[in-house]
């Protein structure tokens, strides 16, 4: 397994309404791609316009495959409103167990 680890600036500074989405839908769009095991999606507190996703794929190589996915095409929909406040982002993949 490898956990997706990203640490996202929300748009306008808005995090609470990326992890509402997130938490209304979001979540279930990723869920529904091949290999997504799990998603939570948490406010910052030092940085309250930042959002840490940590999303546990089978591997790297499902991740990159899921999108291509539906599911993943609704997953950017619903959450590409809120993306891209200042201060950017960073991603990182990391083995589990």
């Amino acid at each position: 397994m490898d956990l997706e680890v990203a640490i996202l600036a929300a748009k306008d500074g808005n995090a609470e309404g990326l992890v509402k989405a997130m938490n209304e839908a979001g979540s279930a769009a990723l869920l529904s791609c091949e290999g997504c095991n799990s998603v939570k999606v948490l406010p910052g507190v030092e940085n309250p316009g930042n959002v840490l996703f940590l999303v546990e794929w089978e591997s790297v190589d499902a991740h990159n495959a899921a999108k291509a996915s539906e599911g993943f095409a609704k997953f950017i929909e619903i959450a590409s409103p809120f993306f891209g406040g200042e201060g950017g982002g960073s991603m990182q993949h990391f083995k589990v167990g």
